[in-house]
């Protein structure tokens, strides 16, 4: 399954309290049955790292607009190595 890397920002969301309201329940990172919005992390300087595992990167396209997220990109991700596996995203 395809997935894709965005990196932005939202306003608030540097705010434990706030991060974890838009984040907690599972309405807020699975949108569809078909996508889930797999990682998010705050970074030190403001912005914001999502993941998206999903079909249509329009999915996630249309989850970080509704979140009011300003995007600076969208990339998808080709490679991951995650505590010595290495996996191809096809």
């Amino acid at each position: 399954m395809p997935r894709w890397m965005a990196v932005g920002t939202a306003q608030g969301w540097n705010d434990s309290k706030k991060f974890g309201e838009e984040l907690h329940a599972p309405h807020h990172w699975r949108p569809d049955a078909r996508t889930s919005i797999t990682t998010v992390y705050a970074l030190e300087d403001g912005r914001l790292v999502a993941e998206c595992a999903g079909v249509n990167k329009a999915d996630f396209e249309a989850w970080l607009k509704q979140k009011n997220w300003k995007v600076e990109s969208i990339r998808e991700i080709k490679l991951v190595a995650k505590t010595g596996s290495i996996w191809e995203i096809k």
